[in-house]
Order: structure tokens, then sequence, then C-alpha cells
């Protein structure tokens, strides 16, 4: 990670510098060539004026004072200067290499027509190039050309620039590596942190928290597995707490049964009253292992990803007072009293036999665990989108500790009661599930000894 974190910065600072470097190398070779055609040009016109004005052509005689004028301009300019009459013919040249040879250059037959001359020839060796006319009384009568090497200036220019770019990148890439080596301690201590802590995590040390200062994404990240990792625990606890739960649940009966029917083996001469009695307990022992297996059973396929909702329409009220009818002998025989109030009537579409099941499951538990001549109240209301399912009672009610755990499965408030009336804490569960799976809501809202009241809340239309 330093190394990409080295190559990231060293790219991000060196690349604009890289391309700033050509941009400033440019900008001061057209500077230094603009600036000398400037000066050549200059000196070009003014020579051809000068030597117009002392008959330089025309008059043989006052060449030789000239000429010592145009070796010192061009040893001044470090100029090639080439002076040549209308012909072309060279008149004067600073090297002394053409002397009264024909020049007839396109440049030089340019300006003996009249027009200034400019060029500069760019490769290994740049090189301008000036020719101006030398007029006589307004006619044409030869061509001074002045050419100037600036290969050197520019590798001048170049050099420089070169090194102060040298000199400033390798300071940028100290700085880079500093602030690199910085950045990445800093990015590195959390990573390995969090690091260190998923490793521990993955091996099954689920109470491992990992503590991270500031609020940067790091700390965010770290939260994430924290809350992650208290989920992982909770579920952890939750998959041991209902193998247990499932296995005392299922030891019980059968401890019952094995006690019952050994009693049945090894007494020969039972009278007949106590051996049905003893077969009516081990058959009630039976149907309530034949519960919980079915219960279990119910949470299982609730359970599945994809399992499927079996949508139909069907009036709630309906369903509600079927439900209330079967588990009325229940309310009397604990002389709870059971009242439905009906404030819309309700069609809905859903999953018949689980809203049911689910909704019975509610009513049931508010008749079980209320206390002799409680009250049980139903409410049915719902809006355009939604029905609202109220199951109030006046019983013992739950603790806020324990609101939270209510719906976790083989759960009870009161472990002895719940034997007592034959419970086996799925109920909620299974309901909680259910009304999930139609993409509903359950909230329970509840004082000790005052009761309890639980808000379904499902959608008029399911969608599967």
């Amino acid at each position: 990670m330093r190394w990409k974190l080295f190559l990231t910065y060293f790219l991000v600072g060196i690349t604009p510098m890289l391309v700033l470097w050509g941009i400033i190398v440019n900008i001061l070779e057209e500077h230094v060539v603009n600036q000398r055609v400037d000066d050549l040009r200059f000196h070009t016109t003014t020579t051809a004026l000068h030597l117009s004005n002392a008959d330089y052509i025309d008059v043989p005689m006052n060449r030789v004072l000239q000429n010592r004028t145009l070796d010192s301009l061009g040893e001044s300019q470090q100029a090639w200067i080439i002076v040549v009459d209308g012909m072309a013919t060279v008149l004067y040249d600073s090297l002394r290499t053409e002397q009264g040879t024909t020049r007839a250059t396109p440049g030089i037959l340019q300006a003996l027509g009249g027009t200034h001359f400019s060029t500069a020839s760019d490769g290994d060796i740049f090189t301008i190039t000036e020719i101006a006319p030398i007029l006589s009384d307004g006619i044409v009568v030869g061509a001074v050309s002045m050419t100037h090497d600036v290969t050197a200036e520019l590798r001048t220019v170049i050099d420089d620039v070169n090194g102060s770019t040298l000199n400033f990148i390798l300071v940028l890439g100290a700085v880079v590596i500093v602030v690199v080596m910085f950045t990445a301690q800093l990015l590195i201590r959390p990573m390995r942190r969090i690091l260190a802590s998923t490793k521990k995590i993955s091996q099954g040390h689920l109470d491992e928290r990992i503590h991270l200062r500031g609020k940067d994404e790091f700390f965010a990240l770290g939260l994430a597995i924290n809350d992650m990792t208290y989920k992982l625990e909770q579920v952890e606890t939750a998959r041991q707490e209902f193998v247990s739960n499932v296995s005392h649940e299922l030891k019980t009966p059968l401890s019952s049964i094995k006690v019952l029917s050994e009693t049945l083996i090894h007494q020969g001469n039972i009278e007949n009253e106590m051996h049905l009695e003893f077969l009516t307990d081990i058959t009630s022992e039976v149907d309530r292992m034949t519960n919980i297996v079915n219960e279990l059973l119910s949470l299982v396929r609730l359970d599945e990803a994809e399992l499927p909702l079996k949508i139909s329409g069907f009036n709630l009220n309906k369903m509600l007072e079927e439900v209330i009818k079967r588990l009325r002998p229940l309310a009397e025989q604990r002389e709870i009293n059971v009242e439905f109030t009906e404030l819309k009537n309700v069609d809905i579409e859903a999953d018949e036999m689980k809203v049911s099941l689910a909704l019975s499951n509610l009513v049931e538990n508010a008749i079980k665990y209320n206390s002799p001549g409680g009250n049980v109240v139903i409410l049915l209301d719902a809006d355009n989108k939604s029905t609202f399912i109220t199951v109030s009672d006046d019983g013992m009610g739950i603790s806020e500790e324990n609101q939270t755990k209510i719906f976790t499965r083989f759960f009870r408030v009161d472990k002895g009661r719940g034997r007592e009336t034959g419970g086996t804490g799925l109920g909620l569960s299974i309901t909680h599930k259910t009304i999930l799976l139609h993409k509903g809501s359950i909230k329970l809202t509840s004082k000790e000894e005052e009761g309890s009241t639980f808000v379904v809340r499902l959608p008029l239309h399911t969608k599967n």
C-alpha cells in the first residue's frame, strides 16, 4: 500500500511539473527566437538604410569604410552579414567565403523585388535570416542579409530550465516521500488494527471489537465491523440458546413419556383407570412434542429466503371472527372477556393460512397470559394502503428489558407459567416472521401489571 501511495502521490505531483516544464521550455524558446528576430530585423533594416545613405552600392570608394562598420556589426551581433548589388553579386561577406559570387537565393531575390524577407530554420542548428532591400532614390539597388545562429542561446536557456526543474523535482520527490511515509503510517495503522481484529473475528472470537479514533472512513468501517460482529455474536448466542432450548423442550416430554412407560412395564397389575390415565398422560406429552416439532418446522419454512406466499383475497373481519370463535372456549375457561371492534370492513390480499396462524397466536397469548376476569380487546382498522390489527390485554404485562426479546425463539416472560399454559415460546416468533414476510410490521407497548398491546400493520395488497 505504501508503494501504491508513493506512486500515486509522485505521479500526481510530478506529472503536472513535467507538462509545465515542456510548456515553459516552448514559451522560452519562442521568446528567445522572437526577441532575436526583432533585434535582427531592426539591425538589418537600419543597416540597409545606412548603406543606402552612404551610396554603398553605387560608389565603390565608400565601401572600404562601411565594410569596417559591417565587420564590427557582424561581430557584435554574432551574425553573418552579406551585401549584394542589384544583380545578386556579393559585394560584402563577413565570413569572406562568398565574396564576388552570385547569391540568388529566394530570400535575396524577394528582397531585390522590394519586399523584406524573414525566415527561421529549425533543426540541430536553429538560425534566423533577415534580408532587407537597399534603396537609392526609391529604386532597389541591392540587399543586405543577416543570419544569426540562436542554437547556443536556446541550449543555454533549456539547460537553465532543465537544471532548475530537475532540482525542483528532486525537492518535490523528497517532500512526496516524506508525506507518503507519514500518510501511509496514518492510513496503515488503523488498517492493521482492522485486519488484526477481523482475523480474530474470522477465527471465532466474536467478542473482539475494533477501537479507532477520529471520524474518517476507517472509523466508520470499524463501527460497521463492530456492529456486524455484535450481530454475529447475537446470532451465535441465539443459535446456542435455540439448540439448548430445543433440547430442553424435547427432553422434558421424553422424560415424562419414559417414566410413564417404565411404570406401565414394571407394574404388571395396574387398574384400568390408572392404565388409562398413564396412556392419556403419554398421549398429552406426545401431543406437546408434536406441537413443538410442528412449530419448529413452521419457523424453518418461514426462514427460507425463497418461501412462496400463497396470496389470495379474503375478508379480514371474517377471519378474525373465526379466530375468536375458535379461542372463545379457552377464554370462557379462563373467565376472559373478548371484545372485537370493527372500524372498517377490510378485504386483504395475503397468505390466509399464515396470517390466520399469526393472529391466532396473538389472541391466544392475550388470553393465556391474562388474569382471570381480565379483558382482551381486538380492534380492526384500515386506511387506503394498510390494515391495522390491535390486540390488547390487561394482564401481567412485559418489562422493558424483555420487550426487546419477546420475538426471540423459545423466549418466555415467565418460563414456569409458560409450561403451565402449554406454550413453547415459538408462537410470537412465528407471528413476527409471518408479518415481515408480508412486508408488514408489529409493535409492542406494555407495562408490567397493566397489560400489553400489539399493533400489527399489514399491506392491503401483498406481492409474492
